[in-house]
């Protein structure tokens, strides 16, 4: 099998790593100016609880332009971008070059996989995907120096889940969890994936507006606008796929429970949430005024309130990256 991944970032690097442990061979799309970078190799570190081990990362083919794609057959291709970088005039282009292959679609977007169905893929099988492990550019502020590549932190469970209603995700998650990263298939996958996002980004939006600290947030007038924001969004898209809100969601999505979990979050031994979160949304802050723009439409096309999620995006300041 060999899998083209769009973007060599943190979440591409893990997934590469684990691809090619897993059988298959991987090549990276990328702009010119990273291809070299690229063919030195990659360094992933994995972070345990008290541990970290180093792994180089080899033997991965480099594109950078369509051309040089379509030079090659690709039976898969996995795009590892932010949703927002998408949305940008390569990706028509870019689709033609790459044949029939499969479409992995890892953004976290709503519309994403209907994004690419306009633009290029509309005949295409596209599987969706749910990432559920954290990783970043090394060295955060805290790191030690020498700690220069990528560092991803795996959950004790699945770190990856594909959506069940396609044929090739089965496949997909096997070569993952033999390479070390652990997948499943999910047959309410796009449903489910929709509502986590959904939880998700009302909740950093929030966290983005106390300038990313942990413990101000706990205590903050704005959590309260995040919650009410999350439930908004959550309700959205639970409209759209016509399915009922889960019980957890009603019973935890409050700002006590929210604020006992984000008091917690700094504790988690080998790992800094409050200086990867923002680091990562930091990067992504485009993507997180998008996904809420998103989530206004859908409440509002399905007659739904939306007041805190338009409250929350007007208090945020333009994007930067």
């Amino acid at each position: 099998m060999r899998i083209l991944i769009v973007g060599a970032g943190a979440t591409g690097t893990v997934f590469a790593a684990a691809l090619l442990k897993g059988g298959a061979e991987v090549g990276f799309y990328v702009r010119e100016h990273h291809r070299a970078h690229l063919q030195q190799g990659l360094t992933l570190y994995h972070q345990g609880f008290f541990t970290l081990r180093e792994e180089r990362i080899s033997q991965i083919a480099v594109a950078t332009t369509p051309a040089e794609v379509a030079a090659s057959h690709w039976d898969e291709v996995w795009f590892t971008t932010p949703s927002d970088a998408l949305r940008g005039p390569w990706l028509n282009e870019f689709l033609a070059a790459t044949g029939r292959a499969t479409l992995v679609v890892l953004q976290p977007d709503p519309e994403d996989s209907q994004y690419l169905r306009a633009h290029g893929a509309k005949d295409r099988l596209i599987v969706q995907g749910l990432i559920q492990f954290s990783a970043w550019q090394s060295p955060l502020p805290h790191e030690p120096a020498s700690q220069n590549g990528i560092t991803c932190v795996l959950p004790p469970g699945v770190a990856a889940q594909f959506d069940a209603e396609c044929a090739a995700s089965a496949t997909i998650a096997a070569t993952l969890t033999r390479g070390g990263l652990r997948a499943a298939v999910r047959n309410d996958l796009p449903a489910h994936a929709a509502r986590m996002s959904a939880l998700t980004i009302p909740l950093i939006a929030g966290l983005e507006l106390v300038d990313w600290r942990i413990e101000r947030y706990a205590h903050h007038e704005v959590l309260k606008i995040a919650v009410a924001a999350a439930h908004e969004a959550i309700s959205g898209q639970c409209a759209r796929f016509a399915v009922r809100k889960p019980i957890s969601f009603k019973l935890l999505l409050n700002r006590q429970a929210i604020a006992l979990l984000l008091r917690l979050a700094p504790w988690v031994p080998g790992f800094d949430a409050e200086a990867f979160l923002r680091h990562h949304f930091s990067k992504v802050d485009r993507q997180t005024r998008q996904m809420l723009g998103t989530y206004i439409r859908h409440a509002a096309q399905n007659g739904l309130p939306h007041t805190a999620l338009e409250q929350l995006l007007g208090a945020l300041p333009p994007a930067t990256h």
